[in-house]
């Protein structure tokens, strides 16, 4: 009985630790960790994802606590504790998307993913904004941050320095 209700916090604690073990495989350890803002523009979509998942949660737990049977095995727990599920769930969420972007050995590891130094087509400055332009095979996109002003200069110098260079022949194959 108490395994089935601990499960679903023992999955959600597994994916957890399975997502940062294999981004560490991949990327190797931390060179740099940026201090973006948090709070910008740029961060839009985070806190959409957030509101969804928050929205959703709330009507699933209300779906399972209008379907929950009066009479189970689970009593002496109550009805609620799918909320401390959900609850889990969305703490997860927010600590995911309010996680720093990384500078790793072998690449660059955000909250949206992460990429190999060179699947980094290049990056642009504008003013205290960062764009890296990734292209992997199928899919370009672009990454932003707004990072502070004093860390600019030891970004873009990390930058310089694993981004590989392209030769204009290189370039155009892209």
């Amino acid at each position: 009985m108490i395994i089935r209700l601990i499960f679903p916090y023992i999955l959600l604690a597994l994916i957890v630790l399975a997502y940062l073990y294999i981004r560490r495989l991949q990327l190797g350890p931390v060179l740099l960790k940026v201090n973006r803002i948090l709070f910008s523009r740029y961060n839009a979509d985070s806190f959409l994802l957030i509101m969804i998942i928050i929205a959703v949660s709330y009507f699933l737990s209300r779906f399972d606590l209008q379907n929950m049977p009066v009479a189970t095995d689970a009593t002496i727990f109550g009805p609620y504790v799918h909320l401390f599920f959900y609850g889990g769930l969305i703490l997860t969420v927010i600590a995911r998307e309010a996680e720093k972007p990384a500078l790793r050995e072998k690449g660059v590891s955000t909250p949206r993913g992460f990429w190999k130094w060179n699947e980094i087509s290049s990056y642009r400055w504008s003013k205290n904004t960062v764009t890296l332009s990734i292209n992997r095979p199928g899919k370009k996109r672009a990454e932003t941050w707004q990072v502070k002003a004093m860390d600019k200069k030891e970004i873009d110098s990390l930058l310089k320095k694993m981004i590989p260079k392209r030769t204009r022949r290189s370039r155009n194959k892209i």
